[in-house]
């Protein structure tokens, strides 16, 4: 591992004050883990509501190795990490592989195989995990590096730890917010650098794919090309958006000036938040809610 560690600042921090860290044995830990940025939350399992938010960015681009020693770091002086017995940590895993298989034709002792029809896996670096979706009868397969893994086994010894990827938490959490009709809607959301588009039609995924783009035109030509592809309108086709943009920012703009109707999204439903969550702009953090839906 790359002993030089960049720094990661915390961009947004909330904890209830009411919540006891002696009970974090009845609490979930979530974790949304990237090479660029470390997000932190807890939910209070009871009373099925967040109580506990932090967020790390690095201040320099990293790898995801230097991401995971930030990681051991923070776990030294993070009382949120301090803990180490929880009724369950769920890390969510951003990165770009994974692939969807239908339900009906999944093997899991193919699962390399699937991968690598469109990634490269390195079985030394990389541990290959699926999670199951059975509201939309496909399982999504995923690498996450082992040197986290070893790194959670040593940390929580006395927790279930489960690894997802990152479009298994989004398309849970935008199953919870869907509408059944008949048209169907394109969910859209921005990380740095990576975009993930999803759409859904009623109840059923029509699309799901994860981009890298590195200026607003790349980001848009993905946008459209996806709304053309499912056959929707941009000047009929309402496009919700969630993720790492603000109102003022080049990235809304440029959806704003191809797309008539564009509406940041909601907090999801079927949780509740802290009081101290009003705080917080409602369209960020959505990966990491949505951890909550991938059991």
């Amino acid at each position: 591992m790359n002993t030089f560690v960049p720094a990661f600042r915390q961009t947004q921090r909330v904890v209830d004050d009411a919540f006891d860290f002696s009970q974090c044995a009845s609490a979930h830990l979530y974790i949304s883990f990237g090479a660029h940025r470390i997000r932190i939350g807890i939910l209070d399992v009871p009373h099925n509501k967040f109580v506990a938010l932090e967020d790390y960015e690095a201040e320099r681009p990293c790898t995801v190795e230097q991401a995971i020693a930030a990681l051991e770091q923070l776990s030294h002086t993070n009382q949120l990490l301090q803990e180490k017995k929880w009724q369950q940590v769920r890390i969510g895993i951003k990165n770009q592989q994974f692939t969807l298989i239908p339900e009906t034709l999944f093997d899991q002792n193919a699962r390399e195989e699937y991968l690598r029809l469109n990634a490269v896996v390195e079985q030394d670096q990389e541990t290959v995990y699926h999670h199951e979706h059975p509201r939309l009868e496909l399982v999504n397969v995923f690498t996450a590096p082992a040197s986290l893994q070893a790194w959670t086994q040593q940390h929580f010894p006395q927790t279930r730890v489960e690894f997802v990827h990152q479009t298994s938490a989004l398309m849970e959490g935008f199953l919870h917010m869907a509408e059944r009709s008949t048209r169907p809607q394109l969910y859209v959301y921005v990380d740095k650098n990576y975009v993930t588009l999803v759409v859904l039609q009623g109840l059923k995924l029509e699309f799901c794919n994860s981009f890298y783009f590195t200026t607003a035109e790349d980001f848009i030509y993905y946008v459209l090309f996806v709304l053309q592809e499912k056959k929707m309108n941009p000047d009929q086709d309402k496009v919700l958006v969630w993720g790492e943009l603000l109102l003022d920012s080049e990235l809304h703009e440029v959806l704003r000036r191809y797309i008539r109707f564009v509406q940041f999204g909601k907090k999801p439903t079927g949780v509740g938040f802290s009081y101290r969550f009003e705080t917080l702009f409602n369209h960020r953090n959505f990966d990491l809610y949505s951890l909550h839906f991938c059991d």
